[in-house]
């Protein structure tokens, strides 16, 4: 049964940087929206401290997440002066690409990485039903 690809990314968002950091996060959502039409959610949610985020993506497919980990990688990257992974979940199979980067990056910085590759039911509705 194929389901959409979605990541849930965990980040600590350092100590005193909140107020810089969140114009890049709303600019990365920004492009996001206007580069990635495939991409059906893509949002950055962030505690009362401001101290922790969640960054939950719903892709179509794997390629899509590929797509923008090529278009939008180096700014992705510029986020690690703000905030540090700490835990990546993966809910899709990913290419071996993206399972081999995913490790790669879990190996180097002691993130939590979970890869639930199997969708057993469900359905994804981006729009909710007139009451």
């Amino acid at each position: 049964m194929d389901g959409p690809f979605i990541i849930r990314a965990k980040s600590r968002i350092k100590p005193g940087v909140s107020a810089a950091y969140k114009p890049l996060a709303q600019e990365i959502c920004r492009l996001v929206e206007e580069a990635e039409p495939r991409v059906l959610a893509f949002n950055i949610w962030v505690d009362e401290a401001e101290g922790s985020e969640i960054v939950l993506q719903v892709h179509p497919d794997a390629d899509s997440l590929e797509y923008h980990l090529q278009i939008l990688g180096e700014k992705v990257r510029s986020t690690f002066e703000f905030a540090e992974f700490e835990s990546l979940e993966v809910y899709g199979p990913p290419s071996d690409r993206l399972q081999h980067l995913f490790e790669a990056e879990a190996a180097e910085g002691g993130v939590s990485l979970t890869f639930h590759p199997m969708h057993w039911g469900g359905f994804t509705r981006l729009q909710s039903a007139a009451p």
